[in-house]
């Protein structure tokens, strides 16, 4: 059933990756490369109940009780070495580039990517995603 809602909503599909333009309110997203180098999120579920480190993205055609809905969770689209700038309550994370993180910034950078349960070294912040069983650690990228 949630696969059907998926495909009716022309949503982007589990395992593909998307960028999310807009405000949290109004977000609406592009479709992108997994390896592409700007790819900030990878859809990891269509069924909802996202894990609190993933961004929940729903999409709905018509009014929201048409029953005509895709409810994403996003995951950071994150290897070793990338950074992300984490957006605040109103706008969504997007992959930066590392150079240009000043201190201050809201800009981190993974320094580890892991299994849920791992612990993360020199005082990097854990992300840890439950659901899916990883970790990722992330530091100043200045």
């Amino acid at each position: 059933m949630g696969q059907e809602k998926v495909e009716e909503a022309k949503a982007p599909k589990v395992g593909e990756c998307v960028n999310l333009t807009g405000s949290s309110m109004n977000a609406d997203h592009d479709e992108i490369d997994c390896g592409d180098a700007e790819a900030t999120f990878k859809i990891v579920s269509d069924k909802g109940n996202c894990d609190d480190a993933e961004q929940n993205y729903t999409i709905s055609l018509g009014t929201t009780d048409s029953g005509n809905v895709a409810d994403l969770c996003l995951a950071l689209n994150a290897a070793k070495g990338d950074c992300f700038d984490l957006g605040s309550m109103s706008t969504a994370a997007t992959k930066v580039a590392c150079a240009g993180a000043g201190a201050g910034s809201s800009v981190v950078k993974v320094v580890l990517v892991g299994k849920a349960g791992d612990e993360c070294a020199n005082g990097a912040q854990p992300l840890e995603n439950k659901q899916r069983k990883t970790l990722l650690c992330l530091g100043r990228a200045a």
